[in-house]
């Protein structure tokens, strides 16, 4: 589907632009419920959660463990391309961009969620919101370019273990930085 003529210009950028705002949108929504989490836990065990959340999901990704995470076994419905080429595709990408309404590959989006209620700043919180949608976008926009309905798949499955560990070594290493900046001095 995303490999149809349709998607090509700006259609494409719509949806890429509504996934950028459906991860601030749920990141925001994070951050404000999270306010209320806050409040009565101190710092440490604040970190604490966080970092056994991060544990479990480091060795899910890395397939010691096996367990299923909640996710909406549904697609975006098609429907919303009834609003035309420009608020369809925008529409689209902000429901997926939640990522409460589509499949979300990776335990890592399920410990962002726990960062965000536990340790997020406003602009952490944006940040996170932000890089959601880029990743997501970036996975559409590399998809645009392959003709065949099966060579992305093809290819994702040829690199996936690859990329799945260096995606995690990449966001363990942010993850220690912002839980070093966040613990009182």
């Amino acid at each position: 589907m995303l490999s149809s003529p349709v998607w090509r210009g700006f259609p494409a950028f719509y949806f890429c632009l509504g996934l950028v705002a459906g991860g601030v949108v749920i990141a925001a929504a994070l951050l404000l419920i999270g306010s209320l989490l806050r409040a009565p836990l101190p710092p440490p065990v604040r970190v604490g959660i966080v970092l056994v959340a991060a544990l479990l999901v480091t060795l899910r990704e890395l397939g010691v463990l096996r367990f299923p995470l909640p996710e909406n076994q549904r697609l975006v419905p098609e429907s919303v391309f009834r609003l035309g080429r420009f608020a369809g595709p925008f529409q689209f990408g902000l429901e997926m961009g939640t990522g409460v309404r589509t499949y979300l590959p990776s335990g890592l989006a399920y410990l962002t969620a726990v960062v965000l209620l536990l340790l997020a700043t406003p602009v952490t919180a944006v940040a996170a919101g932000v890089g959601f949608g880029l990743g997501r976008s970036l996975m559409t926009a590399s998809a645009l370019h392959f003709d065949d309905a099966g060579g992305w798949n093809l290819e994702w499955g040829y690199r996936s273990t690859v990329v799945r560990r260096v995606l995690l070594i990449a966001y363990l290493t942010a993850l220690a930085v912002l839980i070093s900046s966040s613990l009182p001095a």
